[in-house]
């Protein structure tokens, strides 16, 4: 028996997630999840019958040698001018490190 691919075991994890779909009680989510895998199997099954007739498609699964964004050891330092961000410029909690409407550090 060969073994299966990542694709392969993707789309069977894929149905069998189908599978459960009959458990979800509320009728829209479950509608609303059955429609989500069912595109999903069939992208999948598009991207396998793909990638049989092109051989030079890149693997959707990468392997990265060094973290994908960068971690720093300096410390985000960003002044505010007053009780308003000076990103956004929406008023600030002065409690807070951060302005809570866009994330930016004081």
């Amino acid at each position: 028996m060969t073994e299966l691919s990542d694709i392969e075991k993707f789309q069977r994890w894929l149905q069998s997630q189908l599978d459960d779909v009959s458990s979800i009680e509320d009728v829209d989510e479950r509608e609303r999840r059955q429609i989500q895998l069912e595109s999903s199997i069939q992208e999948t099954i598009n991207f396998r019958n793909l990638m049989s007739i092109v051989d030079d498609i890149a693997p959707p699964f990468v392997e990265r040698e060094s973290s994908v964004r960068v971690i720093s050891d300096d410390e985000v330092v960003k002044e505010s001018s007053g009780s308003f961000c000076s990103s956004c410029e929406k008023p600030v909690t002065p409690e807070l490190d951060f302005c809570i409407n866009c994330g930016e550090f004081l």
